[in-house]
């Protein structure tokens, strides 16, 4: 009895420590988000509010919703905003992709084009596939990846000490 009372309690000690550190891991990646929209410029300065668009439901909807009010850049605050790929995106100025919509990557960039929308996500790769910045989790801690030669191609810009911090930058030429 003893034995399954110990085994019971370090298996709910466990998924209490798994569910903590993916809460934390979440709210993390959220710190990232707003991080990055604090180090970079838009061609034309965004207006209040700054919409922070989310693609679809996903697990970061509760970590973004607290973004809700923050100020960012010139005393802006952030409105985050659940869109999908039939309503407007222009009026975003920044746009999450959770790994969770990944299938929708390449439809979302074909509509984003040249508009100057920070699109950021959680999905391994998809940096590479033309969001500008990815985040990532490797040997349990997160860093990010940039892809500066599309951030360029819609006038966005980003401050030299984020992309020091990076783990990779890509069309840094």
């Amino acid at each position: 009895m003893r034995t399954l009372l110990r085994h019971g309690l370090a298996v709910l000690l466990f998924a209490s420590t798994a569910a903590y550190a993916q809460v934390d891991e979440r709210a993390m990646k959220a710190a990232y988000l707003y991080n990055f929209i604090q180090f970079a410029q838009w061609p034309v300065p965004p207006d209040e509010p700054f919409r922070l668009c989310v693609l679809g439901r996903t697990p970061m909807d509760e970590p973004l919703a607290r973004l809700e009010g923050k100020r960012v850049l010139n005393d802006v605050h952030i409105k985050v905003v659940h869109v999908s790929l039939q309503d407007p995106l222009a009026p975003c100025h920044a746009l999450y992709l959770d790994d969770s919509q990944r299938k929708l990557a390449p439809e979302l960039l074909a509509r984003l084009d040249s508009a100057p929308i920070l699109t950021i996500t959680d999905g391994d790769g998809l940096a590479d596939q033309g969001l500008m910045i990815e985040i990532q989790k490797r040997d349990l801690k997160l860093g990010f990846e940039v892809n500066l030669a599309m951030a360029r191609k819609v006038r966005i810009s980003f401050n030299a000490r984020m992309l020091k911090m990076a783990n990779y930058v890509a069309g840094a030429k």
